[in-house]
This record gives structure tokens, sequence and C-alpha cells, in this order.
């Protein structure tokens, strides 16, 4: 009897041992056709792209290869069951050379984020064709020498989360083409343009971005008026910098407990007031720019409740009266900035 369960037991474990072997072998069988390399038209057009500039010697690119697969290169990434690139980081890569109308680039039509920030692209307009993207959700083209007027199709890109086209300072955008991004752009989180020229965009338009923006930097964009007070108010808006925009004027808003913002660069503009009690409401700050403004009156001592703060510039202002004791008990505050 016992002879018997052991024949019956020995004969389960290896009905057992074989039924999950043919389980393992039909899953890898199964993913591994979802184990996609990069096709020869995407690796061609990356190559070509590359051997259109002078490239540094240290650049990433030099892993970029004829015979290896291209989703394993350095600052591509390819989607896992198709194969496609769909990212390209070549950010301070070295690159110097235009980006024309012609450029491989172009080919990569899966493409959702591009980043080829700190790069040299004289001479160079920003082609139309990256409008062609339609896939894109980030796009980050700052740092990189472009110039002219920012092309319409850009603000087609209605999927895109992040747009920087920050530092390229004879870049140019226009009232047009604004309104575009405006009526386009209704997923975008965050927006930089610092030192584009847009002195031909009515800052007001500003209050018509998306609420749901994060990020907005605009330093020295030439643009004049009265900045949207309901910006300041935006439920997720964490960074808005404004600095050095002389001719852009206006007033700190009542904040209330729920404002997320947590950096607040206003300095070098024209913003004049009072500042007021709320602005301790601004619990996340952590930053606060205010130098070479208007502002005038008191300090008030509420800014003790800014227990995150780690910078203050109250400089270059018309400030009166005693400076408050209560800033004393900032415990994270490693820069203060009273000076004028």
């Amino acid at each position: 009897m016992w002879g018997l369960f052991w024949h019956y037991l020995v004969l389960c474990l290896f009905f057992l041992f074989f039924h999950l072997q043919v389980i393992c072998s039909s899953s890898f069988n199964s993913s591994s056709p979802l184990q996609k390399f990069c096709s020869p038209e995407q690796s061609s057009a990356l190559l070509r792209f590359k051997n259109t500039f002078s490239i540094s010697s240290f650049s990433m690119t030099n892993s970029w290869k004829e015979g290896i697969d291209c989703c394993n290169w350095d600052g591509v990434t390819c989607d896992r069951f198709t194969g496609h690139v769909i990212g390209l980081d070549l950010s301070s890569c070295g690159l110097i050379g235009p980006i024309n109308d012609s450029s491989s680039l172009f080919h990569l039509h899966h493409l959702q984020k591009l980043n080829l920030a700190y790069n040299n692209f004289v001479p160079s307009n920003i082609s139309p064709r990256f409008g062609q993207f339609a896939k894109l959700t980030h796009l980050n083209l700052s740092s990189s020498n472009f110039y002219g007027p920012v092309p319409t199709e850009i603000f087609h890109l209605s999927k895109l989360v992040l747009l920087n086209l920050s530092y390229s300072t004879s870049l140019e955008l226009r009232q047009h083409g604004f309104k575009k991004l405006l009526q386009n752009m209704t997923e975008l989180r965050y927006l930089h343009l610092d030192f584009v020229n847009m002195s031909s965009v009515a800052v007001s338009s500003f209050a018509n971005l998306s609420s749901s923006l994060i990020s907005l930097s605009l330093r020295s964009i030439y643009m004049q008026g009265m900045f949207p007070d309901e910006l300041f108010r935006f439920p997720f808006l964490q960074l808005l910098r404004l600095s050095d925009n002389q001719n852009i004027t206006g007033n700190l808003p009542n904040f209330n407990r729920s404002n997320p913002l947590k950096l607040l660069d206003l300095s070098f503009t024209n913003f004049s007031g009072k500042l007021l009690d709320t602005i301790s409401n601004l619990m996340h700050l952590n930053d606060l720019r205010l130098g070479g403004c208007k502002f005038e009156g008191s300090i008030p001592p509420s800014l003790e409740n800014l227990t995150e703060i780690t910078l203050l510039d109250l400089s270059s202002n018309d400030f009166t009266g005693q400076m408050p004791t209560s800033i004393s008990k900032l415990g994270q505050l490693t820069g203060l900035n009273l000076g004028d």
C-alpha cells in the first residue's frame, strides 16, 4: 500500500513539474516577440542626425554605432513593445551646427520626449517641422542659440506638458503665436520662456493659461503692462518667476492657506504696494525674491509663519519702520538680503 502511495506521489510531482515547464516556456515564447529592437530606419535617422554636427569628444553620442541596437544608445529611449524611439535626450552634448527642415530628426515620428538643451544650433531658426511631433509631451530647446520667431506650428502640439524655450536670447514669440499656445496647449504644466522676446504679447493674456500650470518662468521677456493677479492663485502653481521685467507692474493679492507656491521671484519688476499680512499664508514658500521692486510700508511680522523659507530678498524697496524681530524665528533661513 505504501508502495502505491509513493508511486502515485512521484507521478503527481512529475506531472506538476512538466506542467510548470510548459507554462514557463509558453510565457517566455509569448513575451519574446514583445522585445522589439530599434528599426534600421530609426537607427539610420539618428546616425544621420548625429553626423550633421561637429561634436565634443566627450559627447554621449559616442555610443552611437552601427550594429548596436539604437535602443541601447545613450540618450535614446525606446518603447519596449514596438521598438519605436520615443525619447531623445541630447542635452549638453556639444552639438554644433544648424537643424534645418530636411534634418533626419524629423523622421522619428513617435517621439514623446525631446531634450536638445545646452547645445549650439547656430545659425538656425526653430524649424516648423517640430510641430509634426504629434505625440510629444516634453520639448526642451533651451540654451541652444536658436533665433528668429518661434513658429506657430509648435503650438499645435496639444499634448505638451513641458515647453522650455529659455535662454535663446534672439528668439521672439509674437502675440499670434501666444494666442495659438493658449488655444491648443491646454495640458501644459511647465512653461519656461526666460529671455524670449515677448514684447508684442499682452501681459493680460497670461490669465488665460491652463489653471493646471505648475511652473511658469518668464525672466526678462521685455513685456509691459499689469500682470494679472489671478495667476497668483492658480491652484497648482509652485514656481512663478517674473524677474528682470522692469515694465511689468502689479500688486500682490491676498493669499489663502491652500496656495502651493514654493518659489516667487518678482525681483527687478515694477510691482508695488504693501506686503500684506496674508503673505504668511504661503506655507510652502521656500524662496521669496522681491528685491528691486517698489514695495512700501512696513514689513509684516507675520513673515515668521513662513517656516519653510530658506531665501528672503527684500532689498532695494521703499519699506519703512523697524525690521520685525520675528524674522529671527525663520529657522530654515540661509540667505537674507535687506540691502538698500
